[in-house]
């Protein structure tokens, strides 16, 4: 009789052990719930670009867009030496990444861009115009970046968003 009782504790016991993980696992998640990532941007809804339907829209590569134009002084001109640096410091994936000028008026005669679609100023761009937006290669809005914000941080969240949808675009 011993023995049997003694074979339950132990089958008891393991069993036990086995959970524990399992159970301390749980009690972690549940009183300390995980604080999910953290964009530095300001994530967007999922839902297409307001210039992605034009038919010289670069498909198939990740663009960064702003609205541009001659009214257009030095903020704009910030903005556009920004994202030609976070378009560059990309390294390898910069040829994944393109740079689009949605243009309101005429084009300033001073800037380099590669490409320069014409845009509606009454077309609503959802976060609005004082910054530039990151949209996937299949035309859909994914993050707005404010016009004065970090370059650097910039930089590491666009290639972390490169890197983690390598197989797209």
């Amino acid at each position: 009789m011993k023995s049997m009782n003694r074979g339950r504790a132990m089958l008891l016991g393991m069993g036990l052990l086995c959970l524990a993980p399992v159970l301390a696992a749980w009690l972690a998640f549940v009183l300390l719930p995980p604080a999910g990532g953290a964009s530095y941007g300001q994530l967007l809804p999922t839902q297409p670009f307001a210039g992605a339907e034009h038919p010289q829209w670069p498909r198939g590569q990740w663009v960064l867009a702003a609205t541009l134009g001659s009214d257009c002084r030095d903020r704009c001109r910030q903005r556009w030496l920004a994202m030609k640096q976070i378009e560059k410091a990309q390294g390898e994936a910069a040829g994944r990444l393109t740079r689009v000028a949605l243009l309101v008026s005429a084009r300033p005669k001073d800037l380099d861009v590669p490409h320069a679609l014409p845009h509606a100023p009454e077309r609503v761009l959802l976060a609005g115009r004082q910054g530039f937006y990151l949209v996937d290669p299949l035309g859909n809005q994914v993050l707005f970046y404010r016009d004065g914000a970090d370059p650097r941080r910039i930089i590491d969240e666009v290639a972390k968003v490169l890197k983690v949808n390598n197989g797209l675009g």
